[in-house]
Order: C-alpha cells, then structure tokens, then sequence
C-alpha cells in the first residue's frame, strides 16, 4: 500500500514547495523577553508570529509562522507532530494570540449606528468568570457559525469570545442572540 508520502512524490507533489515545515530542522524555544522563536534550516529567528490558516475548526492544524518582519518561515501542518516540548511552546504562543474566553450568558444585545454592543457574561480557560462589554462592527462577517452548534464572536478590538454550545445558553441569551446567527 502507497504511503501519503509517496502518492505526493507520485503525483509530483513536494510538500517543501508547499511551505511545509521539515519538524526535523525545526526547533522552537522561548526566547529573552518571553517571544517564542524558532531554529529553522540554519536560521535563529527569535521572534516569531503564529496564525492559524484554516480552517477554523481545527485550530491546531496549518498554523503559518512568519519573522518578526511578516515574512512567512514555513507551513506547521499539525501542532500535534511536534515533540511534547515543542508542542507545548507552540500551544501556549497560539493561545496567548487567539485568547477567546467562552461565553456563559449574554446579558444585553443593544444596535447603534452601525455597532452591536454586547454585555456578556466569560469565562476565562482558569475557569474565572466576569462581565465584558464589546462593541461587535459588520455582525455578518463578526459573529460566525463554527460549527451547526458552535459561535464565535470578534470585536472591534479584534477579541475573540466563543459559544461552544448553543444550546448550553439560557433561552434569553440565546433570543439576544440568534437574529445575528446567519
């Protein structure tokens, strides 16, 4: 039976052209100052950015990392093919840049020239809770549907709060809620 691998090279496909990183010459570490970096083919970037491509349902799958300057290194096809040590570097750096508390109750829903303002009840990933206010501009693009049961919500100030569970939501958050579900 054809490897993954090979049916590429079959097909004339070289995942190095594609961007992919080689998690052989790869090494990331946390660098003065707390920034995560990375030694690459030969190379020391000691700071680095992380964002995740697509798609969002799997946030820990095609994460491009670019130099300080935002000029692309390489393509992580999955963070879990990373050795614990690295993984774990590279989770908590994806989870400082995409923080989404999750939301717990949506208290009030106001329009206004253009904005939703929300007050919602969060809870952070150390299970603390607190109220927020945001301002949400372009609902359509801003409060999406990941999944047939799942939201997330970016603000003005580029937060990110995710619903996990609709139907983990109170019936009055979930009315606030559902004429900006599209």
């Amino acid at each position: 039976m054809e490897t993954m691998k090979e049916s590429q090279q079959n097909q004339g496909i070289d995942l190095s052209d594609l961007g992919i990183m080689d998690l052989a010459q790869a090494e990331f570490y946390t660098a003065d100052g707390g920034f995560t970096g990375l030694k690459y083919k030969g190379e020391d970037y000691k700071h680095i950015v992380l964002r995740r491509i697509m798609p969002i349902d799997q946030p820990m799958n095609y994460i491009s990392i670019a130099d300080h300057d935002n000029k692309e290194i390489a393509i992580l096809k999955d963070v879990n093919d990373l050795a614990k040590d690295q993984r774990l570097i590279v989770e908590r750096e994806l989870d400082n840049r995409y923080y989404s508390p999750q939301v717990l109750d949506i208290m009030s829903v106001k329009d206004k020239l253009g904005y939703v303002y929300m007050e919602m009840r969060l809870r952070n990933k150390q299970g603390n809770e607190y109220d927020k206010s945001c301002a949400v501009k372009d609902v359509s693009r801003n409060i999406r549907m990941l999944s047939s049961n799942s939201v997330i919500i970016f603000d003005v100030d580029g937060n990110r709060y995710v619903v996990p569970d609709l139907q983990q939501l109170n019936k009055q958050s979930l009315r606030k809620l559902d004429s900006y579900l599209f």
